[in-house]
């Protein structure tokens, strides 16, 4: 839509220059997504933290359909910042696509969850400190890091208590390379900056 002859070029730089053919269709690439699924999990289990996004819901959906239900741990963690009832949607939602999901209720180790903030100092040198409790943090950045750093608690427990083998499960997640980019991970690239909060 942005230029007047936009599709016209598109379709001859595909066909005409580079001689594709147009013939991958969308079911092909569910065929294909869930060949590569099955070939990299082997005979695994997958443990999957399901938000109830399209993301996460998508990769679960694919993994469910690729592996059988016996095979996908399927974990949403209610926050306790979601609306009211929106953890049961998302378990109900998910439980329709034949998901068998475990919500875990840790709204109170949210509300009262901390972490340690590095800083730099006046004099340059890095220092380190406990933030305060979420329920009485008003800085957005430091919000994001207690929530983010809880959640890794939380779901860390929730793998302990599980007691799994870590040669028989694999990590299932649904996120998309832009969400690690905004959010500076390392995983995306060694010069990311942040830029959400």
């Amino acid at each position: 839509d942005l230029t007047t002859q936009g599709k016209e070029m598109m379709r001859n730089f595909l066909y005409d220059i580079c001689g594709l053919s147009g013939t991958f269709t969308i079911k092909d690439r569910e065929t294909k997504c869930l060949e590569e699924i099955i070939e990299q999990v082997g005979d695994n289990k997958v443990l999957m933290l399901l938000s109830g996004g399209v993301d996460s819901t998508v990769c679960a959906a694919l993994m469910n359909r690729a592996l059988g239900v016996d095979r996908v741990l399927a974990i949403h963690i209610d926050n306790g910042f979601m609306r009211k009832g929106e953890s049961d949607q998302v378990r109900d939602s998910l439980a329709r696509l034949g998901l068998d999901v475990k919500v875990i209720r840790a709204s109170h180790e949210f509300l009262n969850g901390d972490t340690l903030i590095t800083e730099k100092g006046p004099d340059g040198t890095s220092v380190t400190r406990r933030s305060k409790l979420l329920c009485n943090t008003t800085d957005p950045e430091e919000k994001r890091r207690i929530i983010g750093d809880t959640f890794m608690k939380v779901a860390t427990e929730v793998i302990e208590d599980l007691s799994l083998n870590p040669d028989e499960i694999m990590f299932g997640q649904g996120t998309l390379r832009p969400d690690l980019i905004e959010s500076a991970s390392g995983l995306a690239s060694g010069h990311a900056d942040l830029i959400k909060t």
